[in-house]
This record gives structure tokens, sequence and C-alpha cells, in this order.
């Protein structure tokens, strides 16, 4: 195997366990706000999750700047629903989730040339940059799939003028993230 492709597998792999170690701390977390404050935690829960084209507004924000609140979050809020509307949700937020990576990659391709842009992402982004050139569009379906900033990801790749065609085709196993997540979530007890 290539020493590039075995780089982009662990690189992947450790993304991998660190989102699954992430979604596992992410559930501690709550069960512990649950327990111990269960009545701030119910009040924020029902605010949002009962109103669901709040939540979905709050979602696409949140997506749209790189990732503010984690998807995860709105899934356990609805975890309580029933299962159609638990599965409608989910579709909903990964529609969301893609068009809120769309638009990053659109607006990191219209801003690229703007001073304003290097002068105020050039450091911020650099990490992910060198990580770009060296993994390709397999950086995109990293990003996709694990905890890393998503949209921060497609404002690179648009940014970088990265074919469109190929950005929707690596961004689209974002599906699978919400699919595979939305399951573990669904089969969690908290």
């Amino acid at each position: 195997m290539p020493k590039q492709s075995k780089d982009f597998y662990n690189y992947f792999s450790q993304n991998l366990i660190k989102g699954f170690l992430y979604v596992a701390g992410l559930v501690i977390v709550i069960f512990f706000v649950k327990k111990y404050f269960n009545q701030q935690y119910e009040t924020i829960e029902h605010w949002v999750s009962d109103d669901y084209w709040l939540m979905f507004l709050i979602f696409l924000v949140s997506e749209t700047l790189v990732g503010i609140l984690p998807p995860e979050l709105f899934m356990i809020w609805t975890k309580d629903d029933p299962a159609i509307l638990y599965e409608w949700v989910i579709i909903a937020m990964t529609i969301l989730s893609l068009t809120a990576g769309w638009i990053n990659f659109y607006f990191g391709y219209v801003i690229s040339e703007m001073s304003y842009f290097q002068r105020f992402f050039g450091k911020r982004i650099e990490k992910y940059k060198k990580r770009f050139e060296e993994y390709g569009g397999g950086i995109i379906v990293v990003a996709a799939l694990t905890p890393l900033p998503f949209s921060l990801i497609s404002l690179i790749t648009g940014s970088l003028a990265y074919p469109r065609k190929k950005y929707l085709l690596y961004s689209s196993f974002r599906i699978l993230r919400f699919v595979i997540y939305g399951l573990i979530i669904w089969n969690l007890t908290l």
C-alpha cells in the first residue's frame, strides 16, 4: 500500500474513532445533565424540539457556522418522538447539513480572491488546507463522516475552486453519517 494511502486511512480511522468517542462523550454529558439538571435540560430540549421549524432553523445556522451545535444533540432531543417522525427529522437534518455545506462551498468559491478572506481565514484554515492538498477529495469524505468541521472543509474546498460535481459526490457521504449516527442514537437508552 502506498504511503499516502496508508496515511489517509490512518487519518480517516483516527477521526472516525474520535467521532465515536465524541458521540459517547456527548451521550455521557447529556445523561449527567439530565440526571442533575433535569428541569433546565427539559426546558431547553422542549423549547427547541417541540417547534421543528425553530429546531431546523437553529440546526441550519449552526451547520452553516461551522457546526457550533453537534447534529447528534438534535438527534438526541428528538429521540423520544415516534420512529417515523424521528426518521423524517434525520432526513431533514441530512438535507439541511448538505445545504449548509453547499452554502459554504459556494461562499468559499466566491470570496476566495478577496484580500480580507486571506487575511482573516488564512492562518485558521492552513491546517485543513494542508490536509486537503495531501488527500484531495478524501478530506471531504472524512469531514462528511467524522467530527471534522464539514462546513469549514466545504468552505476551503470552494475557495480552492474544487470541481463542483466532485464536491457534491464526496459530500454525499454525509448521508451515511446521519444514517449511522441516527441509528446509534435511536438504539441508545438515555
